[in-house]
């Protein structure tokens, strides 16, 4: 294999001298080294070991596995030797290995097993993803082995009486199998920083999916036999009505994990086969971030922060759901917390828990709705008041009302964009000089996996989704995560937020004063160096943060983000205004930053550049278009 090495001029003599002492020295193994240096790939090694030990090379993504031969070996031997069975004829058991060359790991799975073992070889990643997949699995059909000992989780009992005609029902919620399934359930979903855990009856099985820095990724299937003990088990933790199964509810339980109490909010909906049941934890293990950690540019920091110092006023966060928009307000909340400021929130539910200040959690059925409690807020002296979400007009109406009146509020909107907001707020009946004398700011945000450090390789994406972005410089090295342990094999680890912020200038306040459409408010807003959604996620990829792929699953691009070109109907670059195949310029833009600019305009709203402008293509043809951009170039240099 070393002479593969040679031979496909991978490496020189010299350098294959080099890596073995380094090798030597780290008593590592020389594909260890060549792997972790990037000189050759997983499926360059897999390839070579299949052809110089000739055995069969396996794509376990593309394989069928065998559960009965899962079952033949435990995980720990399968993680112990990087190895997973995937096919069992007779007495022959086909296990694909990372490393066949190591006949101790062929030995140890055939002394285990008493079975012959036919040797394959899989990419590591591969073989690491189909453990993590297939024995999830197995540990929900072999529950009550693979979850002896002591539990890593604590549920806390529910402080409620016991209804004698539920009896039967709790008793089959307290058999250990589902004790067991609901510990590991909880635990392995906390472990893995989950957000939401779906439990999905079927007609066969329960499928049990974790949604993972915003992506639902299947977690494993167990017997369809468990999902009444199941669903009867969480029920009595959440203190829900365990005999009524048609109708949806809502409760909530409480863990403790790692010392940590984390509070989780169940509902329920009745399906085909028995209740969905889809369980959100709320706040976050690492609690609340500081502002510095949001991910917010260093450009808009003092905006934000100098909005959130202000005695009065409204910062609005929309988003979709999930988006953040909580983390983000409870982060400006901490930031501000201080003994002087009564701080009084009202939400349905409740995510964090804020030492200092009162958080009220609405109750409809009791009449406790986001507008009757803030008119109680107001009469308790508040100097910040956080409404959890804004969903009508009376809301509307009183939280604009605390805003003028000498408070600071801050709630959350769902909209698409910042400009969106300011056209659903006059659909709810404010009135435009409430907007502009009310609003501080109004934040748009989106969230965005983080490329794994540890799992790092450089890639080229797609032509059509660069066209979609309307990037423009090909050249660009773009990396990814290509799956591994600290990531769970998915690529990505965390998350960090898109933001587009809308501050009220004089050109914004008179463009919606003026019940202005959504280009002419648009356009007020890039007049004032908004930065829209699309270019801050443009940023966050030049920085390494995240893929062309993962911002357009989290962005919704429309017309207006991605233009066409006139000349070849195209993709037209946003940042620059050229199009991407016939060169042509076709917008008024800054040479310095891109900052889209209007005709009369002398200097850049964003970086301040007089007179910098690309010259949009013109009848008179490229020529004349060239001398008229050196000519606007002499001039800036001049004027500067």
């Amino acid at each position: 294999m070393r002479m593969s090495l040679l031979k496909s001029g991978i490496l020189t003599p010299g350098e294959l001298e080099e890596y073995s002492e380094l090798a030597r020295k780290g008593k590592e193994t020389l594909w260890e080294v060549l792997l972790r240096e990037g000189k050759i790939t997983e499926s360059w090694l897999a390839d070579a070991i299949s052809q110089r030990l000739r055995i069969p090379l396996v794509l376990l993504s593309a394989v069928a596995i065998d559960p009965d031969a899962v079952h033949r070996i435990p995980e720990s031997l399968a993680r112990r030797h990087l190895c997973v069975p995937y096919g069992l004829e007779r007495r022959v058991l086909k296990v694909a290995f990372v490393d066949p060359t190591d006949l101790r790991s062929t030995q140890a799975v055939e002394f285990y097993t008493g079975s012959h073992v036919e040797p394959a070889v899989a990419p590591r990643s591969q073989v690491l993803e189909a453990i993590d997949r297939n024995y999830s699995r197995a540990q929900a059909v072999d529950i009550i082995d693979q979850a002896s000992g002591q539990p890593d989780i604590q549920i806390l009992p529910p402080s409620l009486d016991v209804d004698l005609d539920e009896v039967p029902s709790r008793r089959a919620a307290e058999i250990p199998p589902i004790i067991k399934l609901v510990n590991l359930v909880m635990t392995e979903a906390l472990r893995m920083r989950a957000s939401d855990i779906h439990i999905e009856p079927s007609e066969h099985d329960i499928r049990i999916r974790l949604r993972v820095d915003g992506v639902l990724k299947d977690f494993f299937q167990a017997p369809a036999w468990l999902h009444a003990g199941l669903s009867s088990r969480l029920k009595v933790l959440s203190k829900l009505d365990i005999t009524e199964r048609r109708v949806p509810q809502d409760g909530r339980l409480k863990v403790r994990y790692q010392l940590k109490v984390t509070d989780i909010r169940m509902s329920t909906l009745p399906t085909q086969y028995g209740e969905k049941i889809v369980l959100r934890v709320l706040g976050s293990n690492e609690g609340i971030p500081q502002v510095a950690q949001l991910g917010l540019p260093e450009s808009d920091m003092p905006t934000i922060l100098e909005a959130v110092r202000q005695p009065q006023g409204m910062i609005i966060v929309t988003g979709p759901t999930g988006s953040g928009k909580t983390t983000t307000l409870y982060s400006l909340l901490n930031h501000n917390r201080s003994p002087e400021v009564n701080i009084v929130t009202v939400e349905d539910p409740i995510e964090y828990q804020l030492e200092g200040a009162n958080q009220v959690q609405i109750n409809p059925r009791a009449g406790l709705t986001f507008a009757s409690s803030l008119r109680s807020i107001l009469r308790q002296d508040p100097d910040i008041i956080l409404v959890g979400e804004i969903r009508d007009r009376e809301t509307v109406e009183t939280a604009f009302h605390a805003a003028m009146t000498g408070h600071l509020v801050l709630t959350t909107l769902h909209t698409n964009n910042s400009i969106a907001t300011v056209l659903r707020l006059l659909d709810l009946g404010v009135d435009p000089f409430v907007i502009t004398s009310s609003a501080n700011l109004i934040v748009a945000q989106r969230l965005v996996r983080i490329i794994c450090d540890q799992c790092r390789e450089v890639y080229v994406p797609a032509p059509h989704l660069l066209d979609r972005l309307g990037w423009e410089d090909r050249e660009f090295s773009f990396t990814r995560g290509k799956g591994c342990e600290a990531c769970h094999g998915i690529g990505f680890k965390g998350r960090t937020a898109i933001y587009e912020i809308l501050r009220m200038t004089l050109p914004v306040r008179e463009a919606i004063n003026h019940r202005g459409s959504e280009i002419a408010i648009r356009r007020a807003a890039a007049q004032s160096g908004m930065v829209p959604l699309l270019q801050a996620a443009r940023d966050k990829i030049r920085q390494g943060a995240t893929t062309p792929e993962e911002v357009v699953r989290s962005i919704q691009l429309t017309e207006e983000d991605v233009a066409s070109c006139p000349q070849c109907g195209r993709s037209l670059s946003a940042e620059s205004g050229r199009c991407l195949h016939c060169e042509s310029v076709q917008s008024l833009r800054c040479l310095n930053c891109g900052q889209a600019l209007e005709p009369e305009w002398q200097v850049c709203p964003r970086c301040s550049t007089p007179g910098v402008h690309a010259i949009s293509r013109s009848a008179h043809g490229p020529e004349w278009d060239m001398r008229q951009l050196k000519l606007a170039q002499k001039k800036a240099g001049s004027v500067q």
